[in-house]
């Protein structure tokens, strides 16, 4: 290529900083695999709730607790009937004619709902620290397909016993601990900074789908023909065929995908610069992470949400049919609202977020605080609200109301704690991630046993005495969502933490030699993406100037750089957007 005259042609790094520049080169690599591991989460979250409504179609809650021996000479066998053989006991509307129902007490019913915690709180750090040391990729494979094919067995263990059951879901919720940390860690090596926010509200949105389509789809598959067993099937058998879709899709890195093209691979590795380690296996250094005040905040706020979240999900249904009066039929359906007014709140979020990443309006650090601040004050006063309305005798459309509000608030968390711990750890964010959901979840368990013992047997007390009960409960969820906001916004950060860069590291499964990436870079980049290289001694660093169309540079370096294809002069500002 001959040399142009500045004058002439002059490249676009040599333009004023408030010069428009061209797109960087785009691609849409990384924007499959948001999407893929957002339908990934969906299924996974389907496969974990379906259980909540299924298990209201499969058993039967119109006997007490004392079987009359009439009964069991009737029904032959203590454990299961046919529901043509006993229609009288069995009045529900999601059972179809040659359904199976299982007379299982109301403690077993629970260690069946309760059970898919056992697992999944044990392997959110061990997941974390394996996702680090191997990658991310075959671990959430083994998460979503494995859970798709324990969800495929479930009717069968369900024919000899809720014990089965429960095993099942055991293993169920070990192989879905796999799943989220090993997610951040993917976010960690494919998101951009500028676009961090934006791909974290789309994957993390896949949860909510997932719950909504549970809550929704479950119930009209329990109705049809094929009866409740295909509220196991269906879920069940669409995460197995995505585990073959992200056989075939997935990747680890930007390092070891064969479907990217070279320029996007280049412009995700220099937008993540040193802060993340590429390819490299690095060891999780817990002891400074536990020693970071900022990653407490994170477990803290997590923790609260948690318990919102698990309240809100495991409980509303026996809320609304408690205390609001509200059918089976206009339980379900009621139910799944708040969920579906979330899809569409996390849509907005994620819309929000790109104009202001865009528009650079805000920092990182008051991103994550301000719509954390929106999420957890919104919920919490909205909790507090339906404590004191509930105690004066709430309506049912304004407790709905309220309900729909508190859960669309979440949408705004996963902009705010939830993508927390890549901004402080790129390297490290999906073991952060597993600590801090290890803790959280045990919240899980205690809100259901909250309930319990706040709310106390339904059974034998009065609507007032509930409703004081119930208003108990929601005094102590908004109390909780205030308090671990406050100490998030207190000691929470954003900034990249130095045990990101561990001394300690396994030797890198593939050379990542700075001089020499990029040189590799150099050969390959798009002519809308220039390179500069700094004189000095070996190994000369390089610099990627990569300005999206409109947008004025923040940083300048003043280096002296000789170019190839130009004659320019020795001392050079160059202004770069990171």
């Amino acid at each position: 290529m001959k040399d142009l005259p500045v004058k002439e042609a002059p490249p676009l790094w040599l333009l004023p900083a408030d010069t428009p520049a061209p797109l960087p080169p785009v691609g849409n690599r990384r924007n499959i695999m948001m999407w893929i591991l957002a339908t990934g989460a969906a299924l996974a979250y389907m496969c974990r709730v379906n259980m909540s409504l299924c298990i209201v179609a499969m058993t039967t809650t119109n006997r007490s607790e004392n079987v009359s021996s009439s009964f069991q000479a009737i029904s032959r066998t203590p454990r299961k009937f046919q529901i043509t053989c006993t229609p009288n006991l069995c009045r529900s509307p999601f059972l179809s004619r040659d359904a199976q129902v299982y007379d299982w007490s109301q403690s077993e019913r629970g260690y069946v709902l309760s059970a898919f915690f056992w697992g999944y709180v044990v392997m959110q750090v061990p997941g974390a620290t394996l996702s680090n040391l191997y990658g991310p990729r075959w671990f959430i494979f083994s998460g979503v397909a494995g859970s798709g094919l324990l969800t495929l067995l479930t009717p069968l263990a369900a024919s000899w016993g809720p014990y089965p059951v429960c095993a099942l879901r055991v293993l169920q919720g070990l192989c879905q601990g796999l799943i989220f940390p090993c997610i951040h860690y993917m976010l960690g090596r494919w998101a951009p900074p500028v676009e961090r926010s934006r791909c974290s509200a789309l994957v993390m949105s896949g949860p909510s789908v997932g719950t909504l389509a549970a809550m929704a789809g479950v119930g009209l598959l329990c109705a049809s023909p094929l009866g409740w067993p295909s509220g196991f099937y269906v879920p069940g058998g669409l995460a197995v065929l995505w585990g073959v879709l992200w056989w075939w899709q997935g990747a680890n890195s930007p390092d070891t995908c064969t479907r990217i093209s070279a320029e996007e691979r280049a412009y995700i590795k220099d937008s993540l610069g040193a802060a993340s380690s590429g390819s490299k296996r690095l060891i999780v250094p817990w002891l400074s992470i536990l020693r970071t005040p900022c990653v407490w905040a994170i477990i803290v706020v997590h923790s609260g949400s948690n318990f919102g979240h698990w309240l809100m999900l495991t409980q509303m249904p026996n809320y609304m049919k408690t205390v609001l009066q509200f059918d089976i039929k206009e339980n379900g359906l009621v139910s799944s609202l708040p969920y579906l007014t979330l899809v569409f709140t996390s849509i907005l979020v994620a819309w929000v977020t790109k104009v202001i990443a865009n528009r650079q309006c805000l920092s990182i650090v008051a991103t994550r605080k301000i719509f954390n601040s929106i999420g957890h004050y919104g919920m919490g006063l909205t909790f507090m609200a339906l404590a004191m309305l509930t105690h004066l005798g709430i309506q049912a459309p304004v407790a709905v109301a309220l309900l729909t509000v508190a859960v669309s608030l979440e949408a705004a968390l996963l902009v705010g704690f939830l993508i927390n711990h890549v901004d402080l750890s790129p390297n490290f964010g999906g073991a952060m991630f597993g600590l801090s959901n290890c803790i959280g979840n045990v919240m899980g368990i205690i809100a259901p046993l909250l309930v319990s013992v706040v709310v106390g047997d339904d059974r034998n007390k009065t609507l007032q005495e509930l409703a004081t009960g119930w208003s108990y409960v929601f005094l102590i969820g908004g109390c909780v969502y205030l308090s671990g906001n406050t100490i998030f916004l207190i000691f929470g950060r954003a900034d990249v933490q130095p045990w990101n860069y561990p001394k300690d590291s396994l030797k890198s499964s593939k050379d990542d030699e700075p001089a020499e990436r990029h040189e590799l870079l150099h050969k390959r980049l798009s002519p809308r993406t220039y390179e500069v290289r700094a004189a000095g001694p070996p190994p000369p660093p390089s610099l990627l100037l990569l300005l999206p169309a409109g947008a004025r540079a923040r940083t300048s370096y003043k280096t002296p750089v000789p170019v190839p294809t130009l004659s320019v002069p020795a001392r050079l500002t160059c202004s770069v957007l990171r």
